[in-house]
């Protein structure tokens, strides 16, 4: 009797053992490269706008009122704005190629879209893959934020006065998202997507800077919304800065989609 309830101890321990969960293996931590600082170097320079301007078009807000009321003045259309020497706003540059291999940490800064006056603001922006979008609306009318990506997820919300920020991200690098509002048709927007911090949206003076960059061999790329794209390579030495200039001479028709 005793030899028996022992053997049945013994399955039911060997029972439990079998039964219980084995634990998850450890997943490593991701490794994101880090650039040497004694011999990172600098990219800088600027971009300009030498061709002839098509004419300039005045959005009409005629369909929604409120927006009207926002603007004392009549609004331009932005999508070509240059300062007085052909200084070009509103172009991305960015490194195309170079950077193989290397895997960048997305930045725990928040970028930021906001719907003011009627018009997205900023024009054009940027951001890291992972990197979180918050999206505004800063008026007294309701928008409808719509991103129309290829690699990535398209999305379309609507988003009421006081209404809290939309905060997404992009799991993969594309350049560029056209972004629409899909009540106000004259809305535009353009939101690039890099796997790499190695990226400047010019202003007024048409200038661009890259900081901290490794050392070696690059295509550095500029896009504007409706000059298209250009690029130039170009060998970074360590520690040290190289000046790239671009410049557009032909305006074609817009290309948007």
């Amino acid at each position: 009797m005793k030899r028996l309830v022992s053997l049945i101890g013994l399955l039911i321990l060997t029972g439990c053992k079998s039964h219980a969960p084995e634990p998850k293996p450890s997943t490593p931590a991701r490794s994101y490269f880090t650039p040497d600082p004694n011999t990172a170097g600098v990219i800088r320079g600027t971009v300009r706008f030498r061709g002839r301007k098509p004419a300039v078009r005045v959005i009409s807000m005629d369909a929604e009122e409120a927006c009207q009321k926002l603007h004392p003045k009549p609004v331009q259309e932005p999508s070509l704005l240059t300062g007085a020497h052909g200084e070009l706003a509103n172009a991305l540059v960015y490194v195309r190629s170079g950077l193989e291999g290397k895997t960048f940490a997305p930045p725990k800064e928040t970028v930021v879209l906001d719907q003011r006056g009627c018009m997205f603001v900023p024009r054009v922006l940027a951001l890291q893959t992972g990197q979180t979008l918050a999206v505004k609306n800063s008026d007294p009318v309701s928008h409808n934020i719509h991103p129309r990506p290829v690699n990535n997820h398209e999305w379309n919300h609507h988003q009421p006065p006081g209404a809290p920020d939309l905060l997404r991200r992009f799991a993969r690098p594309e350049v560029v998202i056209p972004v629409k509002c899909n009540v106000h048709h004259w809305m535009r927007a353009y939101v690039a997507v890099l796997d790499h911090p190695y990226f400047h949206v010019t202003g007024p003076t048409g200038e661009f800077l890259l900081r901290n960059v490794p050392p070696g061999q690059y295509t550095l790329a500029v896009w504007h919304e409706i000059l298209g794209e250009q690029t130039q390579t170009l060998t970074l030495p360590p520690h040290s800065e190289q000046p790239v200039n671009f410049v557009f001479e032909t305006a074609p028709a817009p290309n948007r989609r």
